[in-house]
């Protein structure tokens, strides 16, 4: 996945942008589904979690439970989606992570919220 990965922005307000191009060979499209592929959810998810590992340089952080989660639309082969994210962390030490997912064509596909230890 990370070669399909551009580079991480830091963002003025502190939060983080990268976009991914998923393109039509894309592995996740194999079996989700094959009439009608899509990017599995679990690919959103642990892309955010990759994405606060590589941020924060903790390779070790790990998703421990998932606060929210909502999948607007599909990503489809050939869609490049930009995860918008914030990373901060609680009272407990753990590290939340926010994110949204966009594309050119819906600026809406998915809103994520994890907690990472």
């Amino acid at each position: 996945m990370l070669e399909r990965l551009g580079p991480i922005t830091n963002l003025p307000d502190n939060s983080y942008q990268a976009t991914i191009t998923f393109d039509d060979d894309f592995i996740g499209f194999k079996g989700h589904f094959p009439d009608h592929p899509i990017v599995p959810g679990v690919c959103e998810i642990s892309l955010v979690e990759l994405l606060a590992q590589l941020v924060t340089g903790n390779d070790a952080l790990r998703t421990k439970r998932i606060i929210h989660v909502k999948f607007h639309n599909p990503i489809l082969p050939g869609d490049c989606a930009t995860f918008t994210f914030s990373i901060r962390k609680d009272a407990d030490d753990h590290t939340i992570v926010t994110a949204s997912v966009s594309t050119t064509q819906n600026p809406n596909m998915a809103t994520i919220k994890l907690v990472l230890k």
